[in-house]
């Protein structure tokens, strides 16, 4: 079994959770060949169990999107050398609602992990780390890590922002933010001068609410730094982030390490159009007869789309820049601003592909 299934292939839907796993083999038709219960601390037992079922070449063991849970089991299983393939959350949820079945429990849910193995094994994709060298997996776990306290960092400044901008306009009146009206108001630089004001006004409530979240905002950015510069560090051997950072326009070191982060390699995918259908930026097709329709897709990687999002954003943003021409030209084409944005974002998404092909 190299890329498809055949009559002698074994699909093992596992469903994955913090301390339990429950794996459910089954037979090309779907009928179910065994089961088993075990933990992390019980993986070999779960090898035995793959390897009773039959040759590993036919064995291929199917995972939902397992984040940081399965992360033993699937390191375990690219050592053994087993074939491992995704399955997004959405299809599985989709199988339980059209089904008559609609139980759910761990055997339920593992076997219709199997089961859209067997029906849409062509909406799934090769498990990054089963295809990924160890150098490319070690650093696409780095940054993932680095980037996902990053993200929470980052939505929590905002929070801390939007919060001091209502406070201070409560306190200080609508001249709050006259002195930095040319620059950001809430800087590393300014966030000292407002403790100052503020500290000068007679405590209340208010006042140490203001100066408690000036605290907390300059600590965010304190550790926001220190992550970049840790992604800095990274990235410096790296060859992928250096060949996106350089042949993409608008992609800085944090956009290139997000992408490196979510593809790891570009070899699961076939072509770029598989590519950009992961990413979400390609349209989804609703036709019927003569009637032709594209819509905006709302699936796919999301975390990707957004690092393609913000290239984009950058490039319209540069007069005479290739994107911010072609973004112009789509909107003289007839085009609306929204639906040409989506066309530079394929383009985009296309290099993106191509340089890390060819990069490798």
């Amino acid at each position: 079994m190299n890329n498809v299934l055949d009559v002698n292939s074994v699909i093992v839907g596992v469903d994955v959770h913090k301390f339990n796993h429950m794996a459910v083999a089954m037979d090309c038709f779907g009928q179910e060949k065994g089961s088993l219960s075990f933990s992390n601390l019980r993986l070999p037992e779960f090898n035995q169990f793959l390897y009773s079922l039959g040759s590993k070449e036919n064995t291929l063991v199917a995972l939902e999107d397992v984040n940081g849970y399965g992360v033993h089991l699937v390191n375990d299983l690219v050592t053994e050398g087993f074939k491992i393939r995704y399955v997004p959350g959405i299809l599985t949820e989709r199988d339980r609602k059209q089904s008559i079945y609609r139980d759910k429990s761990d055997v339920f849910d593992a076997k219709r992990v199997g089961k859209v193995i067997l029906t849409k094994y062509e909406e799934t994709l090769p498990a990054r780390e089963s295809i990924a060298s160890l150098e490319e997996r070690l650093i696409s776990q780095e940054f993932d890590l680095l980037l996902c306290e990053r993200r929470d960092l980052t939505s929590s400044k905002t929070i801390l922002k939007n919060q001091l901008h209502a406070l201070l306009h409560q306190l200080l009146g609508d001249t709050y933010g006259e002195r930095f009206k040319n620059t950001k108001i809430f800087t590393k630089r300014t966030i000292p001068y407002y403790q100052e004001v503020v500290s000068a006004k007679k405590p209340s409530p208010l006042t140490r609410g203001v100066l408690r979240r000036l605290i907390r905002l300059k600590l965010v950015m304190d550790q926001i730094s220190g992550i970049d510069k840790e992604i800095a560090k990274a990235a410096k051997d790296d060859k992928l982030v250096e060949v996106l950072t350089k042949e993409i326009n608008g992609c800085g070191l944090v956009t290139a390490a997000l992408i490196i982060s979510q593809v790891m390699t570009v070899r699961r995918f076939a072509n770029k159009a598989k590519f950009a259908k992961y990413a979400g930026i390609a349209p989804t097709q609703r036709s019927s007869g003569r009637k032709e329709k594209l819509h905006t897709s709302p699936f796919g990687n999301r975390i990707l789309n957004r690092a393609i999002h913000t290239i984009a954003l950058y490039q319209i943003s540069k007069k005479g820049s290739l994107g911010r021409v072609y973004f112009e030209k789509k909107v003289k084409e007839g085009k609306t601003k929204l639906w040409a944005l989506r066309c530079l974002k394929r383009q985009i998404v296309n290099k993106v592909f191509n340089t890390l092909k060819y990069a490798n």
